[in-house]
């Protein structure tokens, strides 16, 4: 069983080391579990908050730099503006996790072409970046895995998966969150977008997936991420949003013992 305590911001994360790597699948259609929280990779966080006074999983997303994480836009709609927020977990070996708690966030908008006059009425990327701090302890003995992303249009046809935390509350605030694998064929491409519900580049995927997988990452054959869960209907297909817009992006309230003080993260820049 998985337990972390949270604590104050722990800037020994300056001291945990990197881990570059890409997860390898099965060519296998469908949705199952995985054998661990951390089989897929420790890069894959489970994004929850406390709902009805339970800690309660509610998405999922993906750690593509120390403090960085790429997620679906629409996970955050579901919290409250006040309250205690997210808390990011990411799981370890030997019944660790890491927990990480938001510093900053951004995404793409734009005005809507029907109501281009009015403020209130836009069009958001369903693509977020999110800035965090640790706020656990650091396991020094485990290192902090990364994932690379990869910029492409997958072409219909070729076979992607998804992984992400089921949706569920936490019994007694433990770590008994059910992670998920699915995979399936791309059955179309969207690259200027799908109307204003999808304006980013996004696919169409013949797979399952369930809630809690929202903002979770979408691999490619060789291991790298090429977009992130947005929606889907029961039995599929799963629609997904294309990293694509993470290029042009800055994050503030990285962490500074990392990036430093003057730094914002920007995916698609040295």
């Amino acid at each position: 069983m998985h337990r972390v305590e949270i604590t104050q911001k722990n800037k020994d994360l300056s001291n945990v080391k990197l881990n570059w790597g890409r997860p390898a699948f099965t060519a296998d259609d469908g949705l199952g579990s995985l054998d661990s929280l951390h089989q897929a990779s420790d890069a894959i966080v489970c994004i929850a908050g406390y709902f009805d006074d339970k800690l309660t999983s509610i998405g999922s997303g993906i750690m593509i730099g120390p403090g960085m994480v790429l997620t679906a836009s629409h996970v955050f709609d579901e919290f409250p503006k006040t309250g205690s927020g997210p808390v990011l977990l990411s799981f370890l070996p030997d019944n660790k996790a890491r927990a990480w708690l938001p510093t900053g966030i951004v995404t793409c908008s734009g005005p809507s072409k029907y109501r281009p006059d009015d403020p209130e009425c836009k069009i958001v990327s369903d693509l977020t970046i999110l800035s965090c701090d640790l706020h656990s302890d650091a396991h020094l003995a485990h290192p902090q895995s990364l994932v690379p992303l990869e910029l492409c249009l997958p072409l219909p046809g070729s076979r992607l998966w998804a992984v992400g935390y089921r949706h569920g509350a936490f019994d007694e605030d433990a770590a008994l969150v059910s992670p998920l694998v699915t995979s399936g064929l791309v059955t179309n491409v969207f690259p200027h977008g799908r109307g204003e519900r999808m304006p980013s580049s996004c696919i169409e995927i013949d797979m399952e997936s369930l809630g809690g997988m929202s903002g979770g990452p979408v691999f490619n054959e060789d291991g790298r991420i090429v977009g992130i869960v947005s929606s889907s209907f029961d039995g599929g297909p799963t629609y997904v949003t294309l990293v694509w817009d993470a290029m042009r992006l800055s994050v503030e309230g990285l962490p500074h013992e990392i990036w430093g003080a003057e730094h914002s993260g920007n995916i698609g820049r040295d």
